[in-house]
């Protein structure tokens, strides 16, 4: 998976997210969903068959280290799912 920053300024990010589906962008955008400075997060695509999911992101300050915050929190909960997995 690549990840390109598509659009950045000091309230907003578009990220585009290559070689993936909308699953990964739509998880971060429900743990954005939650952050009292995250002003607006969406999942985005062109078309269903060709281009690449972009999230974008509006916030009350800076919106890199929340995506960060986001991603770390979706991880978390990743771990968490994997450890209920019961093990041969």
């Amino acid at each position: 998976m690549k990840l390109n920053i598509i659009e950045e300024d000091a309230k907003s990010i578009t990220l585009e997210f290559e070689n993936t589906d909308r699953a990964i962008p739509e998880l971060i955008k429900s743990k954005l969903l939650l952050m009292k400075d995250v002003t607006f997060a969406t999942v985005a695509k062109e078309h269903p068959e060709i281009g690449h999911p972009r999230l974008v992101v509006k916030a009350s300050k800076n919106p890199k280290p929340l995506v960060e915050k986001a991603v770390e929190q979706a991880l978390e909960d990743i771990k968490e799912l994997s450890s209920q997995i019961p093990k041969k």
